[in-house]
């Protein structure tokens, strides 16, 4: 082989490689815009009315027989039937918030929509109940309480997270489940919810 067959070789090589880096920072630039331009679509999904402040809420009679109690394990709850649902501003339950139709005895309140964060960073919440609670954030439990307060914190980014939680009370005349978080020092109830 000649030398201008070397030199060919080499210049295709070097040509593959320009594009090849070309490539990478234009998918670097467009997969940054494209998280720009998602996190002003939800937004402005917001602002349009796509999503609406709130979360939420379904009240459940549980089926005292079929459910363990003392597992601690939520889906040891079993739901026997739908009882009531609405929608809530914020995770705040007892007796004078629960909405007509809401069992007696052996309820359940499942709630489920989305936390809204301003921006990234970790963020303190405390989950208080009188009886078994969890709370889910991104698909994963976030903190279970068994008649206590419980405090945690999660690293989030800014944007929308899916959260769920899950009560369950013997006695709506005692039942109690409301999540909180911190901020600038102060605890304060959790509003930053939508469905």
């Amino acid at each position: 082989m000649d030398d201008s067959g070397v030199a060919d070789a080499f210049y295709t090589v070097l040509s593959i490689g320009i594009v090849l880096v070309a490539a990478i920072a234009i998918s670097g630039a467009v997969l940054s815009m494209t998280a720009r331009q998602g996190e002003e679509a939800s937004v402005a999904v917001i602002s349009d009315g796509g999503m609406k402040k709130g979360i939420y809420a379904f009240y459940y009679a549980v089926d005292a027989a079929s459910s363990d109690y003392n597992s601690g394990n939520p889906d040891d709850i079993v739901f026997q039937r739908l009882a009531a649902e609405k929608v809530e501003g914020c995770i705040a339950f007892n007796s004078s918030t629960a909405p007509p139709g809401a069992p007696v005895a052996n309820g359940a309140v499942l709630w489920s929509g989305y936390l809204y964060v301003p921006s990234e960073g970790e963020y303190t919440l405390e989950l208080r109940s009188e009886g078994q609670a969890w709370l889910w954030a991104d698909g994963k439990v976030a903190s279970p309480s068994n008649g206590q307060s419980k405090l945690f914190t999660l690293k989030l980014t800014g944007g929308y997270h899916p959260v769920k939680a899950k009560y369950f009370y013997r006695d709506l005349g005692t039942a109690s489940c409301s999540l909180w978080w911190y901020q600038g020092g102060l605890r304060v109830p959790v509003t930053a919810l939508y469905r």
